[in-house]
């Protein structure tokens, strides 16, 4: 049965490249094992449908799809990449929302000149993993670039690699119908087609891949291409978040990954780890995993958690190869960020992050130190001065607190307060502080568990709450 689009019917062999077969019984052996395989992974069929503007097919797990598409994963709905086959002059979008479907094709033209670009002024399409960087409306271009133009971050670091060179390779209408292999090396559309494309490009965010032939597999056969670069980017991070420069420094390839840059980023992050004492973890979010050639391309949003505080890494980029069997990071790098961070890098900025928390514990820590000499002194007016006008602790303002406290400070004639377990986190401008507190005077002695909840007024830190609960030793 085939698919009609503005009266033209079109074969259903047109919706897929297919792999071809030496006999039908070879073609019956390869569905019956994407059966099996389709069984084993517990994978639901589902219909094909389409759109009347540009048939839009949402292919079931049994269909086959290019080796390109190793893994694309969103936080906020579907994820989409662009593939581009220069044999057959086509370009194509896959949506990834739990299944992997087709959602577009269109006829494209690419450089007029076969083969990978080398150099510029070839006249070649470039072959890769690439990411868009800046948009053109039409009213910002000439009339030949059509209703607009997306701008592709040719040459990549895999291209300076094997000395590739050249500039202002572009995504882009036309002013007239297009033809087969009739640019200068941009990938070019009709201009509708763009526009319909366009709705689905988000800059440094959306992949188009450009090979010269596409390399059709099954869905599950996927998988495990995809669990050995999760269980190595695992592998990366834990090493990372637990300290291990060995095991770090082992995931870079050589020379690339120079050992003592690796070693000095790593002591900075180590040292303000500590420093600070906030627990640190990493997460990676919004992941796509695509295949070049040789090359696999790895973008992702890296998330530090900080304490209970939630930081941005920016948006990072990783070229991984195999070697010996073995995923290794041969380049990363940030794709633009936040303004922000203009001036700094996005890890540098989560740095500073943790700088601040370290300094803000530092000062914490001290007031309480100061606090408790104060209290134990008799010191009613410094005592006073560490609490804010606000402060509500034990059904008393500030007020009936301090009125207690002098009364306290009459019935004794000294007082000693020590604390153990100091415990501070940190979120924004307020705190928690929680530790055991051992209280002795003349006449009465108690341990319990002290919470302060603290909050900045201006540069200063006061007591906001404070709660005591009584432990029997």
């Amino acid at each position: 049965m085939g698919l009609v689009r503005t009266g033209r019917k079109i074969p259903s062999s047109a919706m897929m490249p297919t792999p071809t077969y030496s006999s039908k019984n070879s073609r019956a052996v390869v569905m019956f094992v994407s059966l099996c395989l389709l069984a084993l992974t517990g994978i639901t069929l589902i219909p094909a449908t389409f759109s009347s503007s540009a048939y839009s097919e949402d292919l079931s797990q049994l269909q086959l799809i290019p080796d390109s598409l190793i893994g694309l994963s969103s936080e906020n709905g579907p994820a989409y990449a662009i593939v581009v086959e220069k044999e057959t002059q086509t370009l194509t979008l896959y949506q990834l929302n739990g299944t992997i479907s087709l959602k577009y094709r269109f006829p494209c033209s690419t450089g007029e000149v076969a083969g990978e670009k080398q150099q510029s002024g070839d006249r070649k399409t470039p072959e890769g993993v690439y990411f868009f960087t800046k948009h053109f409306s039409k009213k910002h271009l000439a009339p030949i670039y059509g209703h607009g133009a997306f701008v592709m971050d040719y040459p990549n670091f895999m291209d300076r690699k094997h000395k590739r060179s050249g500039n202002s390779i572009w995504l882009h209408g036309s002013d007239k119908p297009i033809k087969s292999r009739d640019s200068n090396g941009c990938v070019v559309l009709n201009n509708d087609d763009l526009d319909v494309i366009a709705r689905y490009i988000r800059l440094n965010r959306t992949p188009i891949v450009v090979v010269k032939k596409f390399n059709m597999v099954s869905p599950p056969s996927q998988l495990l291409v995809k669990k050995s670069l999760a269980d190595f980017l695992s592998d990366w991070k834990l090493a990372l978040v637990n300290g291990d420069l060995d095991k770090f420094t082992a995931c870079y390839s050589q020379p690339h990954g120079d050992p003592d840059v690796i070693g000095k980023a790593f002591d900075h992050i180590q040292t303000a780890r500590q420093r600070s004492q906030v627990p640190l973890n990493v997460k990676f979010e919004n992941m796509a995993m695509l295949r070049g050639n040789s090359d696999v391309v790895v973008l992702f949003d890296q998330v530090m958690h900080l304490d209970r505080r939630v930081t941005p890494v920016g948006t990072k980029k990783l070229f991984l190869e195999k070697q010996d069997k073995a995923w290794k990071i041969v380049s990363e790098e940030y794709q633009p960020h936040d303004p922000r961070f203009v001036g700094s890098t996005p890890l540098i900025a989560a740095l500073n992050d943790l700088e601040r928390l370290f300094a803000d514990r530092i000062v914490l820590a001290g007031l309480v130190t100061e606090w408790i000499d104060a209290w134990t002194s008799k010191d009613i007016g410094r005592y006073r001065s560490f609490y804010a006008p606000d402060f509500q602790g034990g059904g008393w303002d500030l007020d009936a607190w301090i009125r207690n406290k002098e009364k306290l400070n009459r019935l004794y004639d000294s007082i000693q307060v020590s604390i153990e377990g100091l415990n501070i986190k940190l979120e924004g401008d307020k705190s928690t502080l929680t530790f055991l507190q051992r209280y002795n005077s003349t006449g009465y002695q108690a341990v319990g568990m002290k919470h302060l909840e603290m909050k900045r007024i201006g540069d200063k830190w006061k007591i906001h709450r404070e709660n005591w609960e009584k432990i029997n030793e």
